[in-house]
């Protein structure tokens, strides 16, 4: 049997470095990912498919935010997925103004072991509120 949390673990070991190929490695061709930001606000929020659309994803978060604090918790694994707990704070770029998410992101793996879909749900009103000011 696969470790998930482990897989999960080393894609946050590579948030942490920037290290977008790295998480990429881990994904399947046809990922989908979900961000519940507005994407009205946050040219990150919404869904994004395949590993390209997920490159974009990192891409447009790190021109639009700069991570003062990211925590993730509370792991526990289901027959193929992830569920975890996540703090996030930060700046919005151009604004200046700080925001907290707090979330729950759920990882789906298929029987190859790669992610398949990830999708956030959570309180993000203080990301949003602060990309609005933009």
């Amino acid at each position: 049997m696969q470790n998930h949390v482990s897989t999960i673990q080393q894609i946050y070991a590579c948030f942490s470095q920037g290290d977008v190929p790295g998480i990429l490695d881990r994904l399947s061709e046809n990922v989908v990912f979900f961000n519940a930001a507005d994407p009205a606000v946050a040219p990150f929020g919404g869904e994004f498919r395949g590993k390209t659309g997920v490159a974009h994803f990192f891409t447009a978060l790190g021109r639009n935010t700069q991570t003062t604090h990211f925590e993730p918790s509370n792991f526990r694994e289901e027959p193929g997925k992830v569920i975890n707990e996540v703090r996030h704070d930060g700046i919005a770029g151009k604004s200046g103004k700080p925001f907290s998410v707090q979330a729950t992101f759920v990882w789906t793996f298929n029987d190859q072991g790669e992610i398949i879909d990830w999708t956030s749900s959570g309180d993000f009103s203080s990301l949003n509120a602060a990309l609005r000011d933009n």
